[in-house]
């Protein structure tokens, strides 16, 4: 009993350490440390500085220096006597560039690349507002679902009882009777189908925050939501000069335009100052005895490119080419963002009213429900009736819910067009749910 009682005890410390309730701001909180995709974007962005760091560092003196030291065995020599001997060698070369007129364009492209990796790095931030939401809400539908599906299962299978008892008393046919249990078998498969979905959705939460959830939230249908109205050219225009994804392609037309720039640049000329100093000490035996020599030199390399087979001549085409494709991705980009717009408020606008529609709905049920089950203890009704009754009050609060959710996203997305998004956002959405 004792070993049984600690297995247990280690089994749910196992669970818990895996498994987690947790409610719309765990999940979002959760993101911001162990998503992946934002630790590759973060990690983007430091290669975006470090490669700014490269670019600069070109225009610094390049200084090294050679050391070799040499000893020389003579097994034969004619015409003069030479012993074996050894040489010692040091230089040092200093390379100064001066003249380099690509060095600008290279720059303003890395300075446009980190621009626009803190783009791509705010905007993965906001998408996990939304992605949080969008994982959260979709576990709340499907957990719902599957409460519904457990009542319809209920129902069938009463159902299918009291369809046995009928038969054995030949009230009804056989055919009846094997539809009763065709409708059963039906309900519990739509009942597994519905905890699938669950148990996937749940693990696209692991996917995306790297544990997995145990138990959620709800939303309150009590609570009022506030509803919000957009206008769809205002928004388009705000989200021209804001939204991430129109900013980053905008530098990539900046950095595009610059790689075409330095390309052409590297037609011409470099001048470099250049300056040496070098030092050979040999020791006696060689042809002219021992000596010591030292010297050193400074002075310009000019370095003019003539003929590379056509290389960078092709480097420019292609370059020409990606700087045409930035501009034509920046306003298919546009044309892609109106749409979106449009269709967003289009629907942000129907689930308000739909919203409405749907509160209707469950209130109708809600009162249809207590008139049913008053109506069993008085002996009107039958424990089926009560059940359909139930059924159909749980579907309609789910389908209320699942409005309102829908609605509560894509308010999310408008507010990212609008550039109003922030964390307050979903922290007013998790007040509205509950455990």
């Amino acid at each position: 009993m004792f070993k049984f009682n600690n297995f247990i005890i280690i089994a749910v410390s196992f669970l818990s350490s895996s498994l987690y309730a947790a409610d719309l701001m765990d999940v979002y909180n959760r993101s911001l440390k162990y998503n992946n995709q934002l630790k590759i974007i973060s990690n983007n962005n430091q290669i975006a500085g470090e490669q700014y760091n490269q670019t600069s560092s070109t225009i610094f003196p390049d200084i090294n220096i050679t050391a070799s030291s040499k000893k020389i065995d003579i097994e034969k020599a004619i015409g003069y006597t030479i012993k074996d001997h050894t040489t010692e060698t040091a230089s040092l070369n200093i390379t100064q560039p001066i003249f380099r007129l690509y060095f600008f364009d290279e720059l303003n492209k890395a300075e446009s690349q980190i621009k626009k990796s803190n783009v791509n790095l705010l905007g993965q931030k906001k998408d996990l507002l939304i992605k949080s939401a969008e994982l959260y809400f979709s576990i709340i539908n499907l957990k719902n679902n599957v409460s519904v599906s457990k009542i319809e299962q209920k129902i069938m299978s009463k159902k299918f009882e009291n369809a046995i008892t009928l038969f054995a008393s030949g009230l009804i046919t056989d055919i009846e009777l094997s539809n009763h249990e065709n409708n059963l078998n039906l309900a519990n498969i739509e009942m597994e189908i519905a905890e699938d979905r669950l148990a996937l959705s749940k693990q696209d939460i692991y996917i995306f925050t790297g544990r997995e959830i145990f138990d959620i939230q709800n939303l309150d249908t009590e609570v009022s939501i506030p509803l919000n109205t957009y206008e769809k050219e205002s928004l388009f225009l705000q989200a021209i000069k804001t939204e991430e994804n129109i900013k980053m392609a905008e530098y990539d037309i900046e950095i595009t335009e610059s790689e075409m720039k330095s390309n052409r640049s590297k037609h011409y000329p470099t001048i470099d100052l250049v300056a040496s100093y070098d030092y050979t000490d040999s020791s006696s035996g060689g042809r002219f005895g021992s000596n010591t020599t030292e010297s050193s030199t400074l002075g310009v390399s000019l370095n003019i490119p003539i003929y590379q087979g056509g290389y960078q001549s092709s480097k420019v085409s292609e370059s020409r080419y990606a700087f045409e494709n930035a501009k034509i991705n920046f306003d298919q980009l546009k044309r892609n963002m109106q749409k979106d717009i449009t269709d967003r408020v289009n629907q942000h606008d129907l689930l308000k009213k739909l919203i409405g529609v749907k509160k209707d709905y469950y209130n109708n049920s809600n009162n249809n429900y207590l008139t049913v089950k008053k109506g069993f203890t008085l002996g009107v009704y039958s424990d089926i009736q009560v059940q359909e009754a139930e059924y159909k009050l749980v579907q309609s609060k789910n389908e209320l819910i699942q409005t309102t959710l829908d609605y509560m996203l894509t308010d999310l997305r408008l507010k990212k067009y609008s550039s109003e998004l922030s964390v307050k956002n979903i922290e007013s959405i998790n007040q509205l749910l509950v455990w």
